[in-house]
């Protein structure tokens, strides 16, 4: 399942600088997993203080939350209020 993730400028170290990259996977944290094996290192950046929006809705809870085939992701920082 081909997934197109979007990446916020400050977790694309692993990348090299890409931002947006295929991954595969049923879930937001199947997706981590892969992403971690292509670019060890992204995982731990994705679940810690991360939001996901996944076509265009946020995701309040989304280590189990199912992703559909090309859907498109987006792991952006977590926005504080005050």
């Amino acid at each position: 399942m081909a997934v197109r993730v979007h990446l916020s400028s400050n977790l694309r170290g692993p990348t090299g600088g890409v931002a947006e990259v295929e991954a595969d996977g049923s879930t937001v944290g199947a997706l981590i997993d892969d992403l971690d094996r292509r670019y060890p290192g992204l995982g731990d950046g994705l679940r810690a203080g991360v939001s996901v929006v996944i076509d265009g809705l946020l995701i309040a809870y989304p280590e189990y939350e199912p992703v559909a085939d090309g859907a498109q992701v987006y792991f952006v920082p977590q926005t504080a209020g005050g």
